[in-house]
């Protein structure tokens, strides 16, 4: 199964062990998109970029590239892009890929890019917080891991442990949109 993965520093692997600083291909094989490909994958993704660039960057590759069994985009905070919300750049990746029948799983850094204006059904949101000073509302990626306590780097990116974990949470949801399982 080929996975395209977009996202920022997170799907990068920024202080994962095999990219702490861009390794050989630039990005780690450790995080939670890389795991759950068991044949091909690529990574668009990039630390520090804004949710329009993610979106530039996979219908770029998407242009010259071979179709992808699946696409997984962690979305990062709007505020990257100077805006408010992100609905519109998310919105044009996903009408891309559904008009392409090309299964995609989106989910994001933190909930804040969350408006509840556009169609959740290929989202995965990390389970909400059960203690009273985690989130309540389902969560991110970098909220969930950070919230539970999972190791994190010097720069406060999530390290292996969370990575592994993640993917496994997003497995069975993945399992359920592609033909060829992981």
């Amino acid at each position: 199964m080929k996975v395209l993965a977009g996202g920022d520093s997170f799907v990068w692997g920024s202080e994962l062990s095999d990219s702490p600083h861009g390794g050989p291909n630039g990005y780690s094989k450790k995080t939670f998109p890389a795991q759950l490909s068991k044949k091909e994958y690529c990574c668009v993704a990039y630390p520090g970029i804004g949710n329009k660039e993610i979106v530039h960057r996979i219908l770029s590759h998407l242009a010259w590239a071979k179709k992808p069994n699946l696409v997984i985009v962690c979305w990062t905070w709007p505020s990257r892009d100077n805006e408010l919300d992100s609905d519109v750049h998310i919105k044009t990746l996903q009408e891309h890929l559904e008009y392409h029948n090309i299964p995609y799983l989106f989910t994001c850094a933190d909930n804040c890019v969350v408006t509840g204006k556009l169609d959740y059904t290929n989202w995965f949101m990390f389970p909400a917080g059960t203690e009273e000073w985690q989130t309540k509302d389902p969560r991110g990626f970098y909220q969930w891991a950070r919230e539970n306590k999972y190791p994190v780097g010097k720069e406060l990116h999530p390290l292996e442990e969370a990575h592994a974990a993640a993917a496994q949470l997003l497995k069975d949801k993945i399992n359920e949109m592609v033909k060829e399982y992981i």
